[in-house]
């Protein structure tokens, strides 16, 4: 579980100040994973700084916005503009909150970014694994084309999980027997724990 917690960490930190061009994102997200378990090896600075240099590494790269709308699914659209912006902005704090106790659980382990495939025009699927005590985990970090803003991350599988379907999931089985408030209140609450 603690490789699963980890993984998804680092998944959802990923690289510099807008998306990438897609003949760049292998080597980018490369050089920033590296660049990220560096920061986290480093003894001599605090966690809060680690933390913050981690935001700061991989946040331009992933859409965090895409990925509420995915993980609303069709009520997103059903909601107003401010509903929106109010959902996205607390889904990301939620996504950001619930991986900070894991990043500093960080003990050595070691990432490899593998191979990437085109499995529809606008996709890119950037494959990799992690390495904990002689065992591989395989992960997958899902690129789209967001146009003049490059390409972003919009999900990431981790062991076959997809981490926004999951979510999809459990916000649809919350919204069956709740409304909107009561699924930003429940999102607050987890985002402020």
């Amino acid at each position: 579980m603690k490789i699963f917690k980890f993984l998804t960490i680092l998944s959802l930190f990923c690289i510099s100040l807008f998306g990438l061009d897609k003949d760049e994102i292998k080597q980018n997200v490369s050089i920033k994973i590296n660049e990220a378990l560096e920061n986290l090896a480093k003894k001599e600075i605090d966690e809060d700084t680690k933390l913050n240099n981690l935001f700061k590494i991989f946040d331009p790269m992933f859409d965090y916005k895409q990925m509420a709308k995915i993980s609303l699914g069709k009520r997103f659209n059903s909601l107003s503009k401010d509903e929106q912006d109010e959902f996205s902005k607390a889904f990301e704090i939620k996504l950001k909150n619930s991986y900070i106790d894991k990043i500093k659980s960080y003990s050595g382990e070691k990432i490899q970014i593998k191979d990437a495939n085109e499995p529809q025009p606008r996709r890119y699927f950037l494959n990799g694994e992690l390495i904990s005590d002689g065992k591989s985990y395989e992960f997958v970090f899902k690129f789209y084309d967001a146009k003049e803003r490059g390409w972003l991350i919009y999900d990431i599988d981790i062991i076959g999980v997809s981490i926004m379907q999951t979510y999809r999931s459990q916000f649809a089985d919350m919204l069956e027997s709740a409304d909107f408030a009561t699924l930003m209140a429940k999102l607050n609450e987890s985002s402020q724990k």
